[in-house]
């Protein structure tokens, strides 16, 4: 068992790495708002995925896998917050930079959870791969699926705090250059609504 437990760490290390919304959205926040706010919403987007996790462990997430009504329904919430981030950091991406200060930062912890909380397609993703790494001689599935999403959210958050760190580095230089960080929040804002228009077109299966 150590040594399934261990694939499956090694797994979620290089799955984390791949480049994906969560990894995007943690690079994007570390270079245009800095690290403090990068840490906040890798933590929400691990809060996040630890959420669909537990729905996967206890067969909640079934429910979206088998009503397109829910899964329909959770999509059009993440499709209008995403478009919500772009469009705030599209029209405020002309205005003084300053050092982000920690209650500015910590609305980055919402920013991460939302942001995964509302994408069924996330609750999805755990609904297929956890049990992939269940023993078949375990006695309590469920919990140990949930264990298995404590890991995947300690590891992914690993993971995506040092991007958002390395990543940070940047900020600290485009803070001196505003019309660079004008430029490059206004890519940003783009990413973000790339990243609602690839929510948008998903399917439930």
């Amino acid at each position: 068992m150590a040594s399934s437990i261990l694939f499956f760490i090694v797994t979620v290390a290089l799955f984390g790495l791949v480049p994906g919304p969560d990894i995007i959205f943690v690079i994007t926040q570390a270079v245009t708002k800095g690290k403090k706010e990068a840490l906040y919403v890798s933590l929400g987007l691990t809060t996040g995925c630890m959420f669909h996790a537990t729905l996967a462990s206890f067969g909640v997430a079934f429910i979206f896998q088998q009503s397109a009504l829910a899964f329909n329904a959770l999509k059009t919430l993440g499709v209008i917050y995403l478009l919500y981030l772009a469009y705030k950091t599209f029209v405020n991406a002309d205005k003084e930079i300053t050092a982000t200060d920690n209650n500015r930062a910590k609305l980055g912890y919402f920013k991460g959870i939302l942001m995964n909380i509302l994408n069924p397609k996330v609750i999805l993703f755990f609904l297929a791969f956890l049990p992939q790494f269940v023993p078949s001689n375990v006695n309590h599935i469920s919990l140990y699926m949930f264990m298995l999403g404590v890991i995947f959210m300690l590891v992914t958050l690993v993971v995506f705090c040092t991007v958002a760190i390395l990543a940070s580095q940047l900020n600290t230089h485009l803070i001196s250059n505003p019309k660079m960080m004008t430029k490059v929040n206004k890519g940003s804002a783009f990413v973000l609504g790339g990243l609602a228009i690839l929510l948008a077109l998903a399917r439930q299966n």
